[in-house]
């Protein structure tokens, strides 16, 4: 089809223009411009309009290939590297997963085995006292998080039972590192004790109450990977620790004054206490992972390599070294 040059278009265009103008003045167009004529003009007008229309769409498409093609381009050289990285990375964990060989395994899960024996009766070599069942005097949390609001309790005379029960879901020593890495779930905890608790649940409701409770704790995973290093002594290079559990059940007496009101905080309790772990553990978890790291360290100072892997792989008993452990 022959297209309308830009001279014609332009005169059609300003025609049109005036003789709608005239019209919409209540003036009668101009006689000798016959009804046809009109017509023909509004005609290539509309198709004038509906070529700059076309033109314009057209040149939209084309910077929409354009830059959908770039954008395909540096998403595509951002995910070559960052593919080529995690192949590395996988490549790099098979190595170190095969150096913690399966019979590495074995004797980490002898040892852990071993220790599980003597839960019931503590480990005096290392000061560790009986952690079945596991007693503590007392213990203070303290949170001020914008989701769940200004909570302090304190909780004391804590016994919890059911901890030498856990099973190993994964244990691997490395030689790479060295490192350990081991992964625990305890399948139902039994927990008992006094707390007293006050504060504002979500900018909402006070919350207050003392007395005794009971707790039963369902599916508590732990998670921890330690990196040794040597320095005159073993010391932790670094130190991965996570929790989580599935779900509580909670007996909490004399919460907010024991009345219908508390026992329905107290299932709202049970209800949200696995979210309400997940999302206060970045406040907690770096106090815990430093004194545990802490406690460690004074424990192996005194130890080499070899001290750590006799242990480890069952060549020594912990008494037969307590003299460098303990100095």
């Amino acid at each position: 089809m022959r297209l309308i040059t830009t001279d014609r278009l332009y005169f059609i265009l300003t025609l049109w223009i005036w003789i709608t103008t005239d019209q919409a003045l209540g003036q009668q167009p101009n006689e000798s411009v016959p009804s046809v004529i009109l017509g023909g003009i509004g005609n290539v007008a509309s198709s004038a309009t509906n070529f700059l229309s076309g033109v314009v769409q057209r040149q939209k498409d084309l910077l929409h290939r354009v830059t959908d093609t770039a954008t395909d381009y540096i998403v595509s050289a951002v995910e070559r590297p960052r593919i080529l990285l995690i192949n590395a990375t996988r490549a790099t964990t098979g190595i170190i997963d095969s150096a913690a060989s399966k019979g590495l395994e074995f004797k980490l899960r002898r040892f852990i085995e071993k220790l599980r024996s003597r839960m019931r009766y503590g480990i005096p070599e290392l000061d560790i006292p009986p952690l079945e069942p596991f007693h503590l005097d007392g213990v203070r949390i303290d949170t001020d998080n914008p989701e769940i609001g200004n909570i302090s309790a304190i909780i004391t005379d804590l016994t919890v039972y059911g901890l030498s029960t856990f099973i190993i879901e994964s244990a691997k020593l490395s030689l790479i590192g060295p490192s350990i890495s081991v992964n625990l779930l305890f399948p139902e905890l039994y927990a008992t004790g006094d707390y007293n608790v006050s504060g504002i649940l979500g900018d909402m409701f006070t919350i207050f109450g003392s007395g005794p409770f009971k707790a039963t704790i369902y599916e508590f995973r732990l998670q921890f990977t330690v990196v040794l290093g040597y320095s005159r002594g073993l010391y932790i290079k670094d130190f991965d620790l996570d929790f989580a559990l599935t779900s509580v059940l909670f007996d909490i007496e004399n919460f907010m004054g024991g009345d219908e009101v508390g026992r329905i905080m107290n299932k709202v309790f049970q209800e949200l206490t696995p979210q309400v772990v997940e999302i206060i553990k970045p406040d907690i978890l770096p106090g815990i992972k430093s004194y545990v790291a802490s406690r460690a360290n004074e424990t192996i100072q005194h130890l080499t390599m070899r001290d750590l892997f006799n242990i480890l792989l069952g060549e020594n008993e912990i008494r037969d070294i307590a003299h460098l452990i303990i100095p």
